[in-house]
């Protein structure tokens, strides 16, 4: 008796673990999160910023006759800009707080303040108590941003124009695979 007590020990323990197994590290989920908080205020960033101002981009190299090759593109999204607001969008972090989708149970990384005032989504979530004090958003932010700054530059200069929940779809699961099967649960 005491050998099939045993062996159905071994067979709950063994489900307990497939089924522990396949949830993804809770870092990892939050990670997710703070990714499309990230597009979310890259994407704030380009939009901020007047259509019509343009830098000049090119060559620096003087050819034959004396004269630079120049082009000039839109600075909203361009390299130069992607890499200036880089320096600074994390700290846009210590204004986001986990908060949980009171319907979906998502997981999100939620601004509390929204144009000066409080966020008016804020009654749809549950905040999720974080011991660091959400000092891990902005830790998960810099390592994105250091771990994919090649890549945050170039898919912003081509992509500027995407819809923001297209922008997280592609660039956090897609090319970065940071939310690629992350179920947004704790």
């Amino acid at each position: 008796m005491s050998s099939l007590v045993f062996q159905l020990l071994m067979v709950l323990m063994i489900a307990v673990c497939s089924v522990v197994s396949s949830k993804p590290p809770k870092s990892q989920v939050v990670k997710c999160a703070v990714c499309r908080s990230l597009v979310n205020e890259l994407h704030a960033a380009i939009s901020d910023v007047d259509p019509r101002k343009k830098i000049d981009v090119g060559s620096y190299r003087i050819d034959a006759d004396g004269k630079q090759k120049l082009s000039s593109v839109k600075y909203a999204g361009s390299e130069m800009h992607m890499l200036e607001v880089m320096e600074t969008v994390c700290g846009s972090m210590k204004d986001y707080a986990q908060a949980r989708h009171k319907e979906t149970g998502k997981l999100e990384a939620m601004k509390l303040i929204v144009n000066g005032a409080m966020n008016p989504r804020f009654g749809e979530y549950e905040m999720v108590q974080d011991p660091d004090l959400n000092k891990g958003l902005q830790f998960h932010c810099e390592s994105i941003v250091e771990d994919f700054e090649d890549e945050v530059v170039v898919y912003f200069k081509e992509n500027a124009e995407l819809d923001l929940e297209e922008s997280q779809e592609k660039f956090c699961t897609k090319l970065t695979n940071i939310c690629d099967g992350v179920r947004d649960e704790l």
